[in-house]
């Protein structure tokens, strides 16, 4: 019995023991799972994910910007070639040497020559872009340091060089505020109207690009290439594979004659301000210089530091597009809205006229003209011609601010003109409604008579007045001012689309043509009649029409000349033009802050340009051809051909009032 029973004991034992082994078996797999799939889940995921097909991004070409003519690329594409760090194959390399990432960025720095300290940053941004995905730390690489990183690919498998497409601006500065600028897309626009979009994509910024981004970007392609759990390429797997769609070329209405000339002409006379020329025919903008201007070209790159601190510290404000952002007192140019204002609300009448005698008393405060000594008995037309303060003193006096301000909001002041740019200003034009809700207090009347010259609290952008002064041309159409011209679009049997932008007609502004022949009859007159204040821009056979202005920028007490004062206390120049007079094609409008005068520093500018657009027609004006004895000559070669002659000199300066 006692064998029995010893047997008994030492076959439970067994079992016992069997069964501790299973439990300690089932711990340790369960253990293990857990290690694996919560401790090292990252690690297995990475490998699995970099073991199986990972897609790559082909990006599109971006689409082309073409001046009006389709002859000038002012936007295209560019080879270049950037560094890409593939942190896949860079994870392993790091666990087995800890100095890896050290090695790296030493290695980074030293051959982009930045700082170890900004690659670390780029690497820990990096951190927000999914593992798979390649981490972009240069961009337009140099031959040589492209020689050197693959140089060194066995030390760092995980740095790869791509070619890619880098956007590119063939003539630097030029329309820079109109083109704008692309960049990588922002943690804003992904949570925003771009949640299409990744980490890295580029959009545009400013201006044209991003105003007709969606046309321009296209749609990028995608590769699918089985990689193993080395982060090595094996092969792609093609009936996946994405084609890229190229973005649409995109027109804009940019003459690049007139745009060339216009900076040109802010260049190489040092002046800071803008000009805009537009159809007055449809709203085209043919020209629109901002200056100081900036290169998109630095824009549409990765900053360094020291880039951006120059850009920054600028004091003129590169960045501003002076044409539809800057604002600005209208000066003497607002003296044609005032003239309208005042024929079409009755204030005065054609043969209304008040006596200059070089200042007034207004409202118990006396105010200036311009002119010392008067301009004696004068009408409207006469008025605008010599630019006389006190006739609108007086018309001021009679219309009152809120009439003024009626009549300046028809003709586009203190509105937003829609023009396909972005970050335009409204500008004020102020009423007693105005002064009660912005300002807090009553408008007193002697408010409006600086108000009637364009000085006081009201303030316009060049767009603006260049708006008013086609409204003028054109007989009272206010037209949504645009940049784009067509958007060509590639249909998918090849086959090209044009698209063309119709003119738009904001509104019609109701002026009185008997008011309207007296304002342009005026207008026509400070250009071509003797004494009238612009005459530099004068163009025989054009008939050029328009109204020069200067801004007080500092309270002047007396007649004072600011030739001498520093830049920033020197007068601001306007010049506001149509032509030709019979049927205008063209407005010019010119600013030159604290430039001087109107008529000497701004006008001369405008009649470069309408040399540039008529030239022909200039050219017809000045020949008889209906003399046999020209025709003959024409014909044997011994006179030029009618629009193929050298343009002559520019006229000598002369008049010198506002």
């Amino acid at each position: 019995m006692r064998v029995y029973r010893d047997d008994q004991k030492f076959l439970s034992f067994r079992i016992n023991a069997f069964l501790w082994g299973i439990v300690v078996l089932f711990t340790f797999l369960a253990g293990a799972f857990w290690f694996v799939q919560g401790v090292q889940a990252e690690k297995w995921r990475n490998l699995s994910e970099s073991n199986a097909l990972r897609e790559v991004i082909v990006p599109a070409k971006r689409g082309l910007i073409f001046d009006r003519s389709g002859e000038k690329i002012l936007a295209d594409n560019s080879p270049a070639y950037s560094l890409a760090l593939d942190r896949v194959v860079m994870k392993p390399l790091v666990k087995g040497d800890p100095n890896h990432q050290t090695k790296l960025v030493t290695f980074l720095s030293e051959v982009l020559a930045v700082t170890p300290q900004e690659i670390a940053a780029r690497l820990e941004k990096g951190k927000e872009i999914k593992i798979t995905q390649p981490l972009i730390i240069a961009e337009d690489l140099q031959m040589t340091q492209v020689a050197t990183l693959q140089a060194q690919s066995i030390a760092f498998p995980e740095l790869n060089v791509e070619p890619v497409q880098r956007r590119n601006y063939p003539y630097g500065t030029m329309a820079a505020h109109v083109m704008g600028f692309i960049g990588e897309v922002s943690e804003k626009d992904l949570t925003g109207r771009h949640k299409d979009l990744k980490q890295g994509d580029l959009i545009g910024k400013r201006g044209v690009e991003l105003m007709y981004d969606e046309y321009l970007r296209g749609h990028d392609g995608a590769q699918y290439w089985e990689y193993d759990s080395h982060g090595r390429r094996l092969a792609e797997y093609a009936p996946a594979r994405k084609l890229p769609g190229a973005g649409d070329n995109v027109y804009l209405t940019i003459d690049f004659e007139l745009q060339r000339r216009a900076e040109q002409y802010f260049i190489e006379n040092e002046f800071v301000g803008a000009a805009v020329a537009l159809d007055p025919r449809n709203g085209e903008v043919l020209a629109m210089v901002s200056s100081p201007v900036f290169n998109p070209n630095v824009y549409s790159k990765r900053f360094t530091p020291e880039v951006w601190r120059t850009i920054s510290s600028n004091p003129f404000k590169v960045e501003l597009n002076r044409a539809i952002q800057g604002l600005y007192s209208p000066g003497s140019v607002f003296k044609t809205v005032m003239a309208m204002a005042g024929l079409s609300d009755n204030a005065i009448g054609t043969g209304t006229t008040f006596s200059c005698g070089g200042s007034g008393v207004f409202f118990g405060r006396r105010f200036r003209c311009w002119q010392k000594n008067g301009h004696g008995a004068v009408d409207v037309s006469n008025a605008l011609k010599v630019s006389c303060d006190i006739f609108f003193y007086n018309t001021g006096a009679r219309l009152g601010v809120d009439n003024i301000n009626k009549y300046a909001h028809n003709l586009t002041f203190g509105e937003i003109s829609q023009i396909d740019l972005d970050g335009e200003k409204a500008g004020i034009v102020p009423s007693t409604q105005w002064a009660a809700e912005k300002q807090h207090r009553k408008w007193y009347p002697s408010e409006t008579i600086s108000v009637s010259i364009g000085q006081g609290p009201l303030i316009v952008t060049p767009l603006q007045v260049a708006n008013m002064m086609a409204a003028i041309a054109n007989g009272g159409k206010v037209f949504r001012p645009h940049v784009l011209r067509m958007v060509e679009h590639q249909l998918p049997d090849g086959r090209l689309e044009r698209r063309q932008v119709q003119p738009e007609v904001l509104h019609q502004v109701p002026l009185s043509p008997a008011a309207l022949a007296t304002v342009r009859k005026g207008l026509w007159k400070v250009v071509n009649e003797q004494g009238g204040t612009g005459g530099n821009a004068r163009i025989q056979g054009l008939g050029i029409s328009g109204k020069t202005g200067t801004v007080q920028v500092i309270a002047q007490h007396g007649w004072v000349k600011t030739e001498g004062l520093p830049f920033k206390y020197k007068d601001h120049a306007w010049f506001a033009s149509y032509g030709p007079y019979e049927k205008p094609e063209m407005v010019v409008v010119v600013f030159v802050e604290h430039g001087g005068h109107g008529g000497v520093d701004a006008a001369p500018l405008a009649k470069l340009l309408y040399e540039a657009r008529f030239h022909k027609e200039i050219t017809n004006a000045n020949l008889d051809l209906s003399n046999p004895d020209t025709l003959e000559q024409i014909r044997e070669g011994d006179m030029p051909i009618p629009g193929q002659q050298p343009k002559a000199p520019p006229e000598s300066a002369e008049g010198l009032g506002h």
